[in-house]
C-alpha cells in the first residue's frame, strides 16, 4: 500500500512537472537495472509504461519497480560538467569612433568620424553574473575643414562593475559602466596633452566559438571634459566595434 501511494504522489508530481523539459523520468528496477524516458501511461496499482529516448517502449510491474525520481538526464549532466563556461577573457577590438554632441558641433570640436581600438577589453566574472571589466583604449578623429596631419587624438584606461547575462549556450550579453583616467590632444600642434576624468557606459555581446576563443560585437558611449590655456572641450563619443578575445579559466 506504501507504495502504490508512494507511486500516486509521483503521479501527481509527474503532472505538476510537466512544463520542467530539464528533468526525464527514471524508473528503478529491482533487478538493478535504470531506465530513463517519458512514463506515458500508468495503470493505477498495476503497471508504468515508459518511452526512452530512442522511442523504445517497456511496462513494468508495480512489484518490479525499487522507485522512481524525476532528474536531469545524463547526457545534460555532462554537458553541464564539460561546460564552455569560463570566467573570464581578454582581447582587443577595433571599430568606429562618432563624435556625438558638442564634440561633433562644427562651431565647438568639428571631430568627423574616425578610427578607435581597445588594446584591452578584460572582464572576469566572480559570479554567473557579476564581476569586473577594464579596458584600454586609443582614438583618433579628423577634425573638419582641416587637413589629415590634424587629428583629435585621445584615449582612455576605463574600469568597472561588469554584469554578463547569458542569451543562449554560445552567446553572452555585457553591460559595462566604467570610469577612469582620460587623455587627449591634437596632433602636430603646440597644444599639450590634457587629461580628464572619462565616463563609459558599454554593451555588446561575446559569441564563444570555441572553448578558448570568443568574437566580439560592442557599442559604448564615452563622455570627457578637457580644459586647456585656450579653453574647454567637451567629448562625447559612440564607439562601435567588433574584435576577439581570449577566454579565461
Amino acid at each position: 500500500m506504501k507504495k502504490y501511494l508512494t507511486l500516486l504522489l509521483f503521479a501527481l508530481i509527474t503532472t505538476i512537472s510537466f512544463g520542467q523539459n530539464n528533468y526525464q523520468d527514471v524508473i528503478y528496477l529491482k533487478n538493478g537495472s535504470i531506465i530513463h524516458g517519458v512514463v506515458i501511461e500508468q495503470v493505477p496499482s498495476k503497471s508504468i509504461k515508459i518511452q526512452t529516448a530512442d522511442k523504445s517502449v517497456f511496462v513494468y510491474q508495480l512489484d518490479e519497480i525499487e522507485k522512481m525520481t524525476k532528474e536531469i538526464p545524463p547526457e545534460a549532466k555532462v554537458s553541464n560538467n564539460t561546460s564552455d563556461k569560463k570566467k573570464g577573457f581578454i582581447g582587443l577590438e577595433v571599430g568606429a569612433n562618432i563624435p556625438v554632441g558638442k564634440f561633433a558641433d562644427e562651431s565647438d570640436g568639428a571631430a568627423k568620424t574616425g578610427f578607435q581600438i581597445n588594446l584591452i577589453n578584460f572582464g572576469y566574472l566572480f559570479s554567473d553574473n557579476i564581476g569586473i571589466t577594464a579596458t584600454w583604449f586609443g582614438a583618433s578623429n579628423p577634425i573638419e575643414g582641416l587637413d589629415s596631419d590634424y587629428l583629435w587624438s585621445h584615449g582612455g584606461l576605463l574600469v568597472g562593475p561588469l554584469f554578463s547575462f547569458p542569451v543562449s549556450e554560445k552567446v553572452e550579453w555585457d553591460i559595462k559602466p566604467m570610469i577612469g583616467l582620460s587623455w587627449a590632444s591634437i596632433t602636430n600642434t603646440d597644444l599639450d596633452m590634457a587629461s580628464s576624468v572619462a565616463f563609459n557606459l558599454g554593451s555588446g555581446f561575446r559569441f564563444n566559438v570555441s572553448r578558448l576563443i570568443a568574437l566580439t560585437l560592442g557599442v559604448d558611449y564615452t563622455s570627457a571634459k578637457f580644459s586647456w590655456d585656450i579653453g574647454d572641450q567637451n567629448m562625447g563619443t559612440l564607439a562601435i566595434k567588433g574584435g576577439f578575445a581570449f577566454r579565461l579559466k
